[in-house]
């Protein structure tokens, strides 16, 4: 073969490398190489909010994410390394090596807070269901509770509960709605469930009763009865209202104590957000007189309180303005009191339960994402510190217990299946088998 042969041979190779091939190449490299760039950015923002927050906004997105989606970020960074990877073989630039090396960085960064969680989970003896997590299934339809009851009209005001009731109990139908109050008691307490009182978020302004149902059928399902209930919301300013409508909904409770097979002085109260805040100030102001049922009635002290990220230092969350988007503590103080705690430091003062921490409180567990934006993560610390200072000494089964999950943001529990969620439950169940079972 000559010398123009092989000219002929190498523009023939050329032009076949610019033909077909060639034109997919030129167009799928800088698709992919975007794509790769999109993937990238979205775990770096996540990775670098959770883990080295520069500012507010990136760090509410990395730790939302983080507390929702724990491995699906890291699967994300294995996509981004993947596509960056393919640009490269496609012929990539400089940038597109750089994206490489991100991607990577990234991708092992989002590796931290797996670990963390897993971690905790092994210390807290929590099993993880990795498929679960992965799966995030959507609760579907929303289950209806098992009966509504009206428990009270206060100031013209209609309030409600919601009822979820243990498999098999008795009253499961309609027919326990026409159940004589005055039936006499079982002589068995060990037939009597513990009731549960459970009390809704959602900034004293918003939410409803059964916001928190997945909770409801969890506390069921363990064989307590479930009472999710109503209270008032601002505006008008309710720092006044909303817990005495939870006294008096826990006065109904007692009321219909045999109706419902139930032993009133075994009482759980929950609730998540402003629900704990409110489960803590009823639970503590009970006693100390700062709290009283706005419609009479015998309200029977509870037995245990677990609260999820619940505000125990109102000035606190002021005084640091924190805040989650457009929703801030000022703002949900202001609806909520009045104003600041210069304006009304006498009001601050009774719908902080730091301030009503005493010898004697039921048993508490609080649970918190340790990188909550709205609600301080400095009150949890500073009213455990109060509670153990009070507890009895070398008392059994630590009563007073902060959880701590580690990259959580506030309501890191909301995403059912979230790791954070699955080591909470384990924790609850255990607190409650020690203080509180379903029966005794």
């Amino acid at each position: 073969m000559n010398a123009e042969d092989g000219d002929a041979g190498s523009v023939h190779l050329n032009e076949a490398r610019g033909g077909v091939g060639g034109t997919g190449r030129k167009w799928g490299r800088p698709v992919v190489t975007l794509l790769a760039a999109l993937v990238t950015l979205f775990v770096v923002v996540i990775v670098v909010g959770a883990l080295f927050p520069p500012f507010k906004l990136i760090a509410v997105i990395g730790t939302i994410f983080e507390s929702f989606f724990t491995v699906h970020v890291f699967l994300a960074g294995l996509v981004a390394i993947a596509l960056a990877t393919w640009a490269r073989h496609l012929g990539g630039s400089t940038g597109t090596r750089i994206i490489h090396c991100v991607a990577i960085a990234a991708t092992i960064a989002s590796v931290v807070p797996i670990f963390a969680l897993h971690r905790m989970a092994h210390r807290r003896g929590a099993p993880i269901s990795w498929t679960e997590h992965l799966r995030v299934v959507t609760p579907g339809a929303r289950p209806m509770p098992d009966q509504t009851r009206l428990f009270a009209t206060v100031d013209g005001k209609n309030l409600y509960l919601d009822v979820y009731l243990p498999p098999g109990a008795a009253g499961a139908s309609s027919s326990a709605m026409a159940m004589s109050m005055s039936s006499a008691p079982s002589t068995n307490a060990a037939t009597l469930a513990a009731p549960v009182v459970m009390i809704h978020g959602g900034g004293y302004s918003a939410g409803e009763r059964s916001d928190g149902i997945r909770w409801d059928r969890w506390f069921t399902a363990r064989g307590y009865t479930v009472f999710d209930v109503d209270y008032r919301l601002d505006p008008p300013v309710t720092w006044n209202l909303a817990a005495p409508d939870v006294a008096c909904a826990m006065g109904w409770i007692a009321a219909h104590a045999n109706e419902y097979h139930i032993a009133p002085d075994r009482m759980l109260i929950t609730g998540q957000s402003a629900g704990g805040g409110l489960a803590l100030q009823v639970a503590y102001g009970l006693g100390d007189g700062t709290v009283a049922s706005d419609c009479g009635g015998n309200v029977p002290q509870p037995k245990a309180v677990f609260a999820l990220y619940p505000p125990e230092d109102f000035a606190m969350a002021w005084n640091l303005n924190t805040g989650i988007g457009r929703i801030g503590a000022r703002v949900l103080n202001t609806g909520y009191i009045g104003g600041s705690p210069e304006q009304f430091p006498d009001r601050y003062r009774v719908v902080s339960p730091v301030f009503h921490v005493r010898v004697g409180l039921a048993p508490t567990l609080i649970a918190a994402g340790a990188h909550d934006h709205l609600v301080p993560f400095g009150g949890h610390v500073e009213i455990m510190k109060e509670l153990n200072a009070v507890a009895v000494p070398n008392a059994v089964g630590e009563p007073y217990m902060l959880l701590s999950l580690p990259f959580g943001e506030h309501g890191y529990d909301l995403v059912w299946s979230s790791i954070g969620g699955q080591i909470t439950r384990k924790v609850v169940a255990d607190f409650l088998a020690r203080f509180l079972p379903a029966r005794e």
